[in-house]
C-alpha cells in the first residue's frame, strides 16, 4: 500500500499495463507519471525520481481466513462479478521459472526463491522466507529487525516485520518478546501487545521472488544467518521438513 500524497496533492494510481522485469509499473492519472513498485520510485513523467511512500498496514491472507476474522466484510462487485474464475497464478506459483521463462541473473539464490525485501538506511536487504519461519531476529548496525512467518505458510501470506533501536527481541517460554518494553508478539493480531507499553511499529517491506527483485535492485544484501531464530526452525531444516 502506498501514500497518494505527492507535492501537496492527491494522485490516483492505476495499472499502466506495463512490466519491468516481471514487476508491476503503475501510472497516475493526474501527472501521467510511471511508478515502479519494485524500484520503489517514479521512473518517468512529471514526478520522475520521487520515491513511492510505502505504508506498512497491509496483510495478505486467504479469503477463508479473513472471513473467519471479519464475517461482516463486504465484497466489491463489478457488474455483478465478485471474483476471477479459476486461479490465474496457479501454474506460475508452482513453476521454477519466472514470468515468460525469466531466470535470475544473480545466482546467489534460486530464481523463484521467496523473499522478504526491505530498505534500511538506504541499503537493500533480502531474507528468504524459510529463514524467518517461526520468527527470526537480525542485527543491522544498531537496529534490530524481527521477521515472522508461520511455519508452512502459503507463499502469498504476509511477512510480519518490526524494527527497533531500543533493545532487541528474545524468545522466552514459547513467545517472542521485545526485551525493553516486555511486549509480546501475537501471531493472531500480528502485533506486539502488552499492558501500558507503546506499540512497536510495523516495518515496510516487500514479499516477492528473488529473480524480479534482484534484477531491479542489484547489490542487495542477503540475510540468511539471524542472531536469533525459533528453536524449532533448525530442527525442521535438518529433518528436511518442507515449508
Amino acid at each position: 500500500m502506498y501514500s497518494r500524497e505527492y507535492r501537496g496533492r492527491s494522485i490516483n494510481f492505476e495499472a499502466s499495463g506495463g512490466l519491468i522485469d516481471a514487476s508491476l509499473v503503475m501510472q497516475d492519472k493526474e501527472t501521467d507519471t510511471y511508478w515502479s513498485i519494485m524500484k520503489g520510485k517514479a521512473i518517468g513523467g512529471e514526478l520522475e525520481g520521487y520515491p513511492l511512500v510505502e505504508l506498512p498496514v497491509t496483510s495478505k491472507v486467504q479469503w477463508k481466513d479473513w472471513r473467519r476474522r471479519y464475517p461482516e466484510t463486504l465484497v466489491l462487485s463489478v457488474e455483478g462479478r465478485e471474483d476471477y474464475p479459476g486461479d490465474a497464478y496457479e501454474d506460475y506459483l508452482v513453476s521454477d521459472s519466472g514470468f515468460m521463462g525469466a531466470e535470475a541473473t544473480d545466482k546467489r539464490l534460486k530464481t523463484k526463491e521467496e523473499i522478504f525485501a526491505f530498505d534500511l538506511a538506504g541499503k537493500k536487504f533480502a531474507v528468504p522466507f524459510r529463514v524467518s519461519e517461526g520468527g527470526a531476529v537480525f542485527k543491522i548496525d544498531d537496529v534490530h529487525v524481527f521477521l515472522y512467518r508461520p511455519f508452512s505458510s502459503e507463499v502469498y501470506s504476509s511477512t510480519m516485520a518490526f524494527r527497533t533501536d531500543q533493545g532487541s527481541f528474545e524468545y522466552d517460554e514459547g513467545r517472542w518478546v521485545h526485551e525493553r518494553s516486555g511486549s509480546v508478539f501475537s501471531p493472531e493480531s500480528q502485533e506486539f501487545v502488552g499492558s501500558g507499553v507503546p506499540p512497536l511499529n510495523r516495518m515496510t517491506g516487500f514479499d516477492t521472488f528473488w529473480y524480479t527483485w534482484s534484477a531491479l535492485n542489484p547489490g542487495t544484501e542477503i540475510l540468511s544467518h539471524p542472531v536469533l531464530r525459533h528453536p524449532d526452525a533448525k530442527a525442521r531444516v535438518d529433518q528436511g521438513v518442507p515449508r
